[in-house]
């Protein structure tokens, strides 16, 4: 199970948004935040936004839902 995870500073080319992930995935915002909540994906805080590392969409992406 993944986990939740804090940052400080951000690199924005490092982090998608919830929804630009799920427009990177060709899903909708709350099928992205489902995948979040059962842990497929970390999920980073920052101040107000939570991110996915955009390592994972791709690595997700390439190797479809599989997990």
């Amino acid at each position: 199970m993944k986990t939740t995870k804090t940052l400080h500073t951000v690199k924005d080319t490092d982090y998608y948004t919830v929804k630009e992930a799920a427009e990177e995935l060709g899903i909708v915002s709350q099928s992205m935040r489902d995948h979040l909540s059962r842990g497929k994906f970390t999920t980073y805080k920052f101040k107000t936004f939570t991110l996915v590392s955009v390592e994972e969409v791709k690595k997700w992406k390439k190797e479809g839902s599989r997990k």
